[in-house]
């Protein structure tokens, strides 16, 4: 089982990493998912990981430290808006152009609650016990 969690770990890093430079797959999700996958199956890789500089500034910083600038957070919007604003503009259903801008409504309040301090005050529920690399310096 080790071994599957391994290189189900790869793959999301793999994919994490190349979403950094592409709009609209997310970077963050990728790299938790890898940080589970390689906390249950090696120590040497959690802790390689944790200290990676993409995990760091992706991660540890913008989601657990909640040091995600404004600036950042408004280029997010900026981008999933455009994302969005593709089938929003091509589709004739009704009920997409309905849900789509509730979607984008929904992620700027969730995201603007958490990193204001408003949710979540002592951090995400399920990851308090994960090790993070700006505690560890």
């Amino acid at each position: 089982m080790k071994i599957i969690y391994i290189g189900l770990g790869i793959i999301s890093f793999a994919i994490g990493t190349i979403a950094i430079w592409i709009p609209g797959l997310p970077t963050t999700g990728f790299y938790v998912l890898t940080a589970i996958l390689w906390s249950k199956s090696s120590p040497r890789l959690e802790t390689w990981l944790h200290n990676n500089r993409y995990y760091i500034k992706y991660v540890d910083e913008a989601v657990f430290g909640r040091k995600l600038p404004l600036k950042g957070r408004i280029i997010i919007y900026l981008i999933t808006a455009s994302m969005m604003a593709i089938p929003f503009f091509t589709t004739d259903m009704f009920w997409l152009k309905f849900v789509l801008p509730l979607t984008s409504l929904t992620q700027i309040t969730s995201m603007e609650s958490y990193y204001r301090g408003y949710l979540w005050r002592e951090g995400i529920p399920f990851t308090q016990n994960m090790k993070r690399a700006y505690s560890e310096k």
